[in-house]
């Protein structure tokens, strides 16, 4: 996307000017802009403040980088996965290395664990 010739604190003026009451034309003319796009930049800004437009680009800026170090993680845990390095948690109802809770069948290890552990019999 291309950038904008204004700085977000410019397009804020503009709002303003025109929530002053200056007419939209007389606006959209000094500053080479067309009409739709000073619609837009209403409907994306809104009644912000200078200092607001500010903060909604840091917030913006922020969201991005987060996005990306997501998308990094996600493609290091698929590659991981594919090699085979990291194995992941042990299958349900498996007994954990150096567990002394010998394995009922229970899905949670043994008998007295789970919701409805005052009704089951360890057999």
């Amino acid at each position: 996307m291309r950038r904008s010739r204004h700085t977000d604190q410019e397009i804020a003026f503009l709002l303003r000017e025109a929530a002053n009451g200056t007419a939209i034309a007389a606006i959209c003319t000094a500053a080479h802009v067309s009409v739709g796009t000073f619609y837009r930049w209403r409907r994306r800004f809104g009644g912000l403040s200078p200092a607001g437009v500010t903060r909604l680009g840091d917030v913006e800026r922020e969201n991005a980088r987060l996005r990306s170090e997501i998308t990094a993680l996600r493609q290091a845990l698929r590659a991981s996965a594919s090699t085979g390095r990291d194995h992941g948690p042990p299958p349900r109802g498996t007994p954990m290395a150096g567990s002394a809770v010998p394995s009922t069948g229970f899905r949670g290890g043994h008998a007295s664990v789970g919701r409805y552990a005052g009704l089951r019999t360890a057999t």
